[in-house]
């Protein structure tokens, strides 16, 4: 429902002003006309110019209360609704944010809302597009000939890819590169080369392993992500094993 705007209801307290000057002014004519002596006019123009002016008096301060406190419980309110939007809190209750709001400002919040709209229809396409190029990602790594794992550069695994999986099926992306033990000299080695990278920030440039026991060979590569402020924020690590048969099953806890 449209209310009166703000303008509008400013003007019509300063008309109902000026009316009551208008009355004030036909009261003193009709006493004028009224006056059988001077005295008896003179002390009813002080009485009508006391009454009204006390009246008058009432109503500017009526005015000079209350337009600034509609406004400014107006604005407040356009105020927490954008504070609001600015936190991410897309969920809000427009409609009765337009309850006992001015015309000017129903049609802000009105605006904000169409704003608020379009914001909800483009993060949900961008987290569509996302959860695509992240499946496509995906995808893509795990079709790799190599082992690939990706860390967070406190140690966190956050991604696995199948061949890391079917070798080291003892570690998920739940686990840290930093808590994990292993029996095997050779893959402690090698999970030793990757924690290193991650503490330093250093990227692994076809770093070789070898386990003169059995023959196996690793060829290590590793990228460490950086933030736009240039601060490492994780890596990825592939892990090209000359066996790609199963042999870490042994985790320690």
């Amino acid at each position: 429902m449209k209310r009166q705007s703000f303008n509008k209801r400013y003007h019509a307290m300063i008309s109902i002003l000026y009316l009551i000057i208008l009355v004030q002014f036909i009261v003193v004519l009709y006493t004028i006309g009224q006056a059988r002596d001077i005295y008896s006019l003179a002390s009813d123009i002080q009485s009508i110019m006391i009454i009204f002016l006390f009246g008058i008096f009432v109503y500017l301060v009526i005015i000079y209360n209350y337009l600034p406190f509609r406004l400014h419980r107006s604005v407040e309110r356009v105020q927490d609704l954008v504070e609001e939007i600015s936190n991410g809190n897309y969920q809000l209750d427009i409609e009765s944010s337009l309850l006992d709001q001015d015309r000017d400002f129903q049609d802000l919040i009105l605006a904000l809302q169409k704003m608020l709209d379009i914001i909800i229809r483009f993060d949900g396409v961008k987290s569509d597009k996302i959860y695509e190029h992240h499946q496509r990602i995906n995808q893509l790594i795990d079709l790799l000939p190599v082992t690939v794992a990706i860390a967070t550069v406190n140690g966190d695994l956050v991604y696995l890819n199948d061949h890391f999986r079917d070798r080291f099926p003892g570690v998920d992306e739940q686990s840290n590169i930093n808590e994990l033990l292993f029996k095997d000299r050779f893959y402690t080695e090698v999970f030793d080369e990757l924690r290193e990278a991650l503490r330093f920030g250093n990227n692994i440039y076809d770093k070789v392993f070898e386990d003169e026991s059995d023959g196996m060979r690793v060829l290590i590569k590793g990228s460490i992500i950086r933030n736009r402020k240039g601060n490492a924020s994780g890596a990825v690590f592939t892990l090209d094993f000359s066996d790609q048969a199963p042999g870490a099953n042994e985790k320690q806890d």
